[in-house]
């Protein structure tokens, strides 16, 4: 069994550039078949409307708060290379700075300094991940645990989101503080003040199960067919309803079993209409409305907070 991991890159960190924060989700997908071909190229345009939209809700920093974490940077390598003039330049534009950006924007917290989302792909359908799963509850039974877990390792298919927050209620204080530290000739106890204070960041992780924006996906684009095309959008929803049976296999459902079951009873009704009178219009928005719900439970209840490891 190969799993297949794309990795998409990696936002623009502000310690490097005051640019603003970029997302880019690049999929590099190997195919051997037309098939696979056109999920790969759905898989990437989904990522991409999922980065995007990511991308949008994250607290915008304003352009001062940008430039004051810039030349604090620029202060701690200026104290690297025993700059100490140069250090003190940065540091007195970074407070001033700062200043300005909390006067005009009190009620900030934590501005984003980095994004990273890493998508695990798991290549194969609902079959196949029953299938691993039974061989491996057939190999715990022979006590073959190494082997069980060798073949379970690739069952991962989702996006992970992982955002770097730089918290504001100690960071400008940190650059004030290294600042009244150098002018008193304490360079190492600045630069120590300083590095700390950049290392208080905060990691951010919103966990996403792929089969369930797949799903999303593939019926909004049986609900763009025309009505004549039956076969094709009766197609797009088998492989919808797939990709969520895929979901429930690998456990990704455990919060919402009765949501996902609710769905694939909504694709089942609205495959039901095509063949009769074709009156899909509500069912269609309806169930896209559902996708929606429970994508937003899933980001809401797997975002967890922790201080990254040094």
């Amino acid at each position: 069994m190969k799993k297949r991991v794309i990795v998409s890159t990696v936002l623009a960190s502000l310690l490097l550039s005051t640019s603003a924060l970029y997302a880019n989700v690049s999929a590099s997908v190997s195919s051997k078949t037309e098939m696979k071909q056109e999920k790969a190229k759905r898989l990437k345009i989904v990522l991409n409307k999922v980065a995007t939209q990511h991308r949008k809700g994250l607290q915008k920093a304003p352009k001062e708060m940008l430039n004051a974490l810039q030349q604090s940077v620029v202060a701690l390598g200026a104290l690297q290379h025993n700059k100490v003039d140069e250090a003190k330049k940065a540091l007195q534009k970074a407070t001033k700075l700062f200043d300005v950006a909390l006067k005009n924007n009190p009620k900030l917290d934590f501005i984003p300094v980095a994004d990273d989302i890493r998508v695990n792909d798991f290549t194969g359908n609902s079959k196949l991940v029953q299938h691993i799963i039974d061989s491996a509850q057939k190999l715990l039974k022979d006590h073959d645990t190494q082997a069980a877990r060798e073949i379970l390792m690739p069952l991962q298919d989702e996006m992970d989101m992982t955002t770097t927050l730089l918290p504001l209620a100690t960071y400008p204080a940190a650059t004030h503080q290294a600042l009244k530290e150098l002018n008193k000739g304490h360079k190492k106890l600045a630069f120590t003040t300083l590095a700390t204070a950049l290392n208080s960041t905060i990691m951010e992780t919103t966990m996403i199960p792929l089969p369930l924006i797949t799903a999303q996906d593939l019926v909004l684009s049986a609900s763009k067919l025309d009505k004549t095309k039956k076969k094709e959008a009766n197609k797009l929803l088998d492989e919808a309803q797939d990709e969520l049976q895929k979901a429930v296999f690998l456990g990704y459902t455990k919060k919402h079993t009765s949501e996902y079951k609710n769905l694939q009873n909504e694709i089942k009704n609205i495959q039901n209409e095509i063949h009769g009178k074709n009156r899909v219009e509500k069912l269609y928005s309806h169930v896209v409305k559902s996708f929606d719900s429970l994508i937003h439970k899933h980001e809401k209840e797997s975002t967890k907070k922790a201080t990254p490891k040094r």
